[in-house]
């Protein structure tokens, strides 16, 4: 493969390729199937690229697999022809507006006809089952972006370097990639063993979002609470809209909980269910009033304030840079701890990596130097991850989300398809949890998202509810639901056992043609397959596909 750099020092942009020139030096090692790329800055620079090259042979019924940016970017096999979708392609009134570039990674990233990306991993897979894995040891120093161009026939991995201040006689890694080729499976495994083992068992409970959303109070908890059994489920976790606003999270809302959560939590041990807290920790909301009260906290580019999405009255990133800022968060999380939570799901992480601008540092590092320090805040507790780039997440997490959210209708509304990758839906989502799922149990486990079996108050049809419940077991190890458990019928309870055989099964392999998805599995020692419609989000029946 063919190396170039790209740096700026002392005010000039430069290239070299190779070996290196008289102000860098690249150093290339390859032992069997795994390459690293060191560099030794000759005198103080800037890095702004990293590139190896390398002609590539995409066959015509090939399958390019792409690793999203973060937890609910669209992460699947894509055809040849296909091309990534962007918010970038939008009127720029709608993205100014929106903020939806926020979500993704269309802020740092420039999108190219012809072009494939995705982040940390990737394959190609063949018509005749065959791969070849590309897979990153490197994400704490700078993310791996594996770009398929399909156009010039190329190969290009990227090291996410852009913006890492290397000084005169010190090194940085730029890769540490592994390439693997065989079944699908087995070097996903291959891959993913590299990083060690998760050994947190699978976790099953409620959550309130998806019934109630922001509109919760002590009533509603209490109902659904004292819907649960401790013999079948294990967490009562609390979501969105206890605080007064995203931010002010010590600030409880005296109208929906007058008590505080106190009483709460003691009612949640007291059936012997874990007690589990949603927060944002890296957001704040304009209407919030540490916004208010502290605008020196917010992160700013060009004097403007840089937003993680239009959600709530704006979702303003806080500088996590500033003492102060960490001292709240770490202020905010010791409260709800020392409370007795036992579970933390800490949203809307990929903010973090939004801090860039003049920091000497990669994203990769920003982000990694966030998510340790919310381990550090919670050392014993457990973490649930969501919406953050994946691999910042490996091993300090003890569940992740590996999809966007759960939608009440199949593909969210018409208008939303048209916007960006990391929008609400229950298709995109249930194939994030199929092409994500040969990480559970090393890097963390993974969460699919909510499953939802209710009759009322909900546009999923029955076969659709069938297929979520079922993937979900199948390849997650978090069995959340917002139901109210207690109107579950004789059939419902049924079929939610029918799922739950599938924990104990091990995939063998998974292969995508046009909207189905095959699934081949060993369950009490019996091959057996699924057929997944994606199109329509129903489980066939009997369906032929090669």
């Amino acid at each position: 493969m063919n190396l170039s750099i790209e740096y700026i020092t002392n005010g000039t942009i430069k290239q070299t390729s190779g070996s290196g020139n008289g102000d860098i030096s690249a150093e290339v090692m390859v032992s069997g199937n795994r390459t690293k790329v060191k560099v030794s800055a000759k005198r103080d620079l800037r890095l702004l690229s990293a590139k190896l090259t390398e002609p590539y042979d995409y066959a015509p019924d090939c399958r390019i697999f792409v690793n999203g940016y973060q937890s609910w970017t669209d992460t699947r096999e894509f055809r040849l022809p296909e091309e990534l979708h962007t918010v970038l392609d939008k009127p720029e009134v709608i993205r100014y507006k929106s903020h939806y570039a926020g979500h993704g990674d269309e802020r740092f990233r420039k999108y190219r006809r012809g072009c494939l990306h995705g982040y940390t991993y990737g394959y190609v897979r063949q018509a005749s089952g065959g791969a070849e894995l590309f897979g990153s040891y490197n994400e704490e120093n700078a993310w791996l972006v594996t770009v398929f161009d399909k156009r010039h026939h190329k190969l290009i991995l990227e090291s996410d370097c852009d913006g890492k201040d290397v000084r005169a006689g010190e090194e940085f890694i730029l890769y540490d990639f592994i390439r693997l080729k065989g079944r699908l499976a087995d070097i996903s495994r291959e891959y993913f063993s590299g990083f060690g083992k998760c050994e947190r068992e699978p976790i099953r409970g409620y959550t309130s979002w998806y019934l109630h959303y922001q509109d919760i109070d002590l009533e509603k908890m209490n109902t659904a609470l004292s819907q649960l059994d401790p013999a079948d489920y294990d967490l009562f976790q609390i979501d969105d809209g206890y605080q007064t606003y995203v931010g002010d999270w010590m600030d409880v809302d005296g109208w929906k909980f007058p008590e505080g959560l106190d009483e709460l939590v003691r009612k949640i041990h007291g059936k012997g269910l874990l007690a589990g807290l949603w927060m944002s920790p890296f957001l704040c909301e304009k209407e919030s009033r540490i916004h208010k009260l502290h605008p020196d906290w917010i992160y700013r580019e060009n004097n403007e304030e840089v937003l993680a999405g239009n959600n709530w009255s704006g979702a303003v990133i806080l500088d996590i840079r500033i003492q102060e800022v960490r001292d709240y968060i770490k202020e905010c999380l010791a409260f709800y701890s020392n409370m007795g939570f036992d579970l933390f799901k800490l949203d809307f992480l990929y903010a973090a990596a939004l801090i860039h601008e003049n920091t000497g540092i990669t994203r990769a590092e920003m982000m990694r130097q966030a998510m340790k320090f919310l381990r550090e805040c919670l050392p014993d507790k457990l973490i649930l991850g969501c919406g953050v780039p994946l691999s910042a997440a490996f091993g300090l997490v003890d569940y992740c989300r590996i999809g966007t959210d759960v939608s009440l209708k199949f593909d969210d509304d018409p208008y939303m398809r048209l916007m960006h990758r990391e929008r609400v839906s229950t298709k995109r989502c249930l194939v994030n949890t199929i092409f994500r799922s040969f990480m559970d149990g090393y890097v963390f486990r993974n969460d699919p998202d909510v499953y939802l079996l209710r009759d009322k108050d909900i546009e999923l049809s029955k076969d659709q509810r069938r297929a979520l419940v079922m993937l979900n077991h199948l390849f997650g190890a978090v069995y959340m639901t917002s139901d109210n458990v207690g109107e579950y019928n004789d059939e419902k309870r049924q079929l939610l056992a029918e799922a739950q055989r599938l924990t104990a099964a091990e995939v063998k392999d998974i292969r995508m043609n046009g909207k189905i998805v095959r699934i081949e599995y060993v369950l009490d020692g019996q091959n057996e397959t699924i057929i997944y419609d994606t199109g329509k989000g129903i489980l066939e029946e009997n369906m032929d596909m090669i």
